[in-house]
């Protein structure tokens, strides 16, 4: 540390400024660099991400490899096994914690909620021209 920015630390030691709760805080995103940003927020879901794409990639080559006995180089080239990887990372992407998981089933049943809705408006307009 340099000798500027010790005294100025023994000043505001010495000289501590004061604070109310009245004025409101306001909290300035613009002075925290973006690798503060990238490393408090990114990178722990990105790990955290990777290793379950991970886990789950090794499963599903097991599994293909124990039901078709196709080894894990020559599952490259397989359409079956490259249809079962695209599953997998598209449900890793899509779920990534459990609260994704419970707003899928939601928007399942949104719209199956207004697809009944749709059908129940056409059943009473057949209803009605068939009197």
């Amino acid at each position: 540390m340099n000798s500027t920015e010790v005294r100025r630390r023994k000043w505001l030691q010495d000289n501590p400024e004061t604070t109310s709760n009245d004025d409101p805080v306001v909290f300035d995103t613009a002075i925290i660099p973006w690798w503060a940003w990238m490393k408090r927020f990114h990178l722990p879901e990105a790990e955290l991400l990777n290793g379950r794409a991970a886990m789950i990639g090794f499963f599903m080559a097991y599994l293909v490899d124990s039901l078709t006995g196709v080894g894990l180089v020559d599952q490259m080239g397989n359409f079956f096994c490259k249809t079962l990887l695209f599953v997998a990372v598209a449900g890793v992407l899509l779920i990534r914690k459990n609260e994704d998981l419970d707003n899928i089933k939601k928007l399942i049943e949104e719209t199956t909620f207004y697809d009944k809705q749709w059908q129940a408006t056409w059943q009473d307009d057949n209803s009605s021209n068939s009197n």
